[in-house]
């Protein structure tokens, strides 16, 4: 840059630009780069002249400091200044198939202090279309925060449940919560849900593939299911057949705890482990399931002391002792 201002030189004789004139000159008052003799020499010369002329705002404030530099920014335009990020915008204009070539954004950013690309002309429906769909936008992106923080707070305990793709499921001693995430959009109304007690499928509506469907590890108790949408997220509640305080014939509550959702589920979203950890005996149960506790027998009376309590006599006090033999 050092060399090229060192050899920008400002030309050492002034002339008209189209007649060659030396005397009584003066500056096209946009582009400041070229000389005229009169008006009509600069409009004579303009159509020529029109392709080049634009102001250049780097030169205009290194005109005094630095005239020399000056003039050879006037002389190559803001190709002399560009930089990475001029440059790189400069390379996706040259390489973009719609919108503004690279030509035109050379025209929006030489010669300004602020190179910025001209902002685009729309008419009044393609704003409305715009505003419209960038509404949407943000309506969506609220949503899908809402359902990632939703999303998030579900913690799966080892042993207890598995983060599976595009759902997870948990368990206690009675219940087993199966969370879904829910298309984006989709409201909980068009939701069809087919539970029974060994089956559960999940559709986003009538003739729509299922959402999520098999065959349940075990038997639950379809009509004390419930099931709701909150922030796009399907929460389920499968009361288990096989529960703490109403268990099978010859189960015990180890029997309860489940090692996967479906019956049929691979090996890598099974739990890994052969009995229940010990946090499930700790976990929540119905306690109307548990049988009730027999009633205690009532409390025995204070057994009689054997020594006889002496009367009293009339006066209130004790009743003297009877004179025995000497």
């Amino acid at each position: 840059m050092a060399a090229a201002r060192d050899s920008a030189q400002p030309p050492s004789e002034r002339e008209c630009a189209n007649c060659g004139a030396t005397e009584r000159l003066l500056r096209c008052s946009r582009c400041r780069a070229e000389w005229f003799c009169s008006l009509a020499c600069h409009k004579a010369y303009y159509p020529v002249h029109r392709a080049f002329c634009r102001r250049n705002d780097f030169a205009d404030a290194l005109e005094e400091a630095d005239p020399r530099f000056s003039a050879f920014l006037r002389r190559h335009g803001k190709q002399a200044v560009l930089g990475d990020a001029e440059v790189e915008r400069l390379e996706r204009a040259g390489r973009a198939v719609l919108g503004p070539g690279r030509q035109e954004a050379m025209q929006g950013m030489y010669g300004r202090l602020d190179p910025q690309p001209e902002p685009p002309s729309y008419s009044p429906e393609e704003q409305q279309r715009v505003m419209a769909r960038r509404l949407e936008e943000a309506a969506k992106a609220r949503l899908m925060s809402r359902q990632d923080k939703a999303w998030e707070e579900i913690q799966i305990e080892p042993g207890m449940g598995l983060e599976c793709a595009g759902y997870k499921w948990r368990q206690t001693q009675s219940h087993v919560h199966v969370f879904l995430r829910l298309p984006e959009g989709l409201p909980g109304a068009c939701l069809g849900l087919d539970l029974t007690p060994q089956r559960l499928a999940i559709a986003a509506g009538p003739g729509q593939a299922p959402l999520l469907e098999g065959r349940l590890y075990a038997e639950i108790k379809a009509e004390l299911s419930t099931w709701f949408v909150d922030d796009g997220v399907l929460t389920l509640q499968l009361l288990k057949r096989c529960r703490r305080g109403s268990y099978a014939p010859g189960a015990t509550n180890a029997d309860t705890w489940w090692r996967s959702l479906w019956a049929d589920q691979p090996q890598g979203e099974t739990i890994q482990r052969r009995h229940p950890p010990t946090a499930y005996y700790w976990t929540e149960y119905e306690e109307d399931d548990l049988a009730p506790e027999p009633a205690l027998a009532p409390a025995l009376p204070p057994p009689k002391s054997r020594r006889a309590t002496a009367p009293a006599d009339a006066s209130g006090g004790p009743a003297p002792e009877p004179l025995r033999a000497a």
